[in-house]
């Protein structure tokens, strides 16, 4: 099952960076450019965490999402945004802080709405009352946003493999919904 998973994961995020490679004018460190632009924007996230292996098939979760325009690689009409999350769960005996960066190539709806997909990459905190171990993950997300003036709004779904250590993984689907700031 976990192989399906991670294959579905990474043909997701293969085919969210197909277009954007296949872009013209793709631009490596468009942050020491003049004129880019950060637009960053700050969130406070709340939602479900399901974790292979817990006690607790739906988990509470919460966190910050900080996510602003791409400054390593940028496609012409700024369409990479990368996101920066914290997130926690502290249920059932389980207590799992992870740190995680997605880069995500985004499309414009109009109206100012935006849906965005990409690659995850974690270092996940597991701490399951026996143990407390630090865990690498990869994965993949998506997620819808909406943006008007200085407010902002998501829910994005990420799928996050983890390595194992002594017995203690954290392979685990989340939908987080977001709430917060553009500046």
């Amino acid at each position: 099952m976990t192989i399906t998973r991670l294959a579905t994961a990474l043909a997701l995020a293969g085919l969210t960076f197909a277009g954007a490679v296949q872009a013209d004018g793709i631009r490596f460190f468009p942050a020491l450019e003049n004129g880019f632009k950060l637009e960053p924007t700050l969130a406070v996230t709340g939602g479900i965490t399901h974790a292979a292996g817990t006690r607790d098939d739906n988990m509470g979760s919460y966190g910050i999402d900080f996510n602003m325009n791409c400054g390593l690689f940028q496609t012409p009409a700024n369409r990479i945004r990368t996101h920066v999350q914290i997130n926690r769960v502290d249920e059932s005996g389980i207590k799992a802080t992870s740190f995680e960066l997605s880069p995500r190539y985004t499309l414009p709806l109009g109206a100012g709405f935006s849906i965005g997909a990409g690659p995850a990459l974690a270092m996940v905190n597991v701490d399951n009352g026996n143990a407390d171990r630090n865990l690498f993950g990869y994965g993949a997300v998506a997620g819808l946003n909406f943006r008007t003036g200085m407010f902002y709004a998501g829910s994005d779904i990420r799928y996050l493999n983890t390595n194992e250590r002594d017995r203690i993984q954290f392979e685990n689907w989340t939908w987080l919904a977001k709430v917060g700031v553009n500046f």
